[in-house]
């Protein structure tokens, strides 16, 4: 378990002793506003959002990431079976006499 786990269990053990209708969500609630209590910790970063990548900044690199590979694969501009697919799909094609 984190220890954000640990703390809110302990308000939701604190509250439903003295209340026995205290719900698990009250819990959450008391915990966000008692987090100065939980004390840090001295493993690992306290600001994890900070080491993470943005989402846009992570949808740009995939769709650079993307492009390139799209090139590579010829992607829509190659030439595709697209031409030779139509005749089939459609049935029998009348030719023009």
């Amino acid at each position: 378990m984190t220890a954000w786990n640990d703390f809110v269990k302990k308000i939701y053990h604190e509250g439903h002793d003295s209340n026995p209708n205290y719900q698990f969500k009250q819990a959450l609630k008391d915990a966000s506003k008692r987090k100065s209590e939980m004390g840090s910790t001295s493993s690992g970063p306290t600001g994890k959002k900070s080491t993470r990548k943005s989402r846009k900044a992570c949808m740009k690199s995939c769709k650079k990431s993307c492009r390139s590979k799209r090139k590579m694969r010829g992607g829509m501009n190659g030439p595709s079976k697209m031409g030779e697919m139509e005749g089939k799909v459609g049935g029998t094609r009348r030719r023009r006499r």
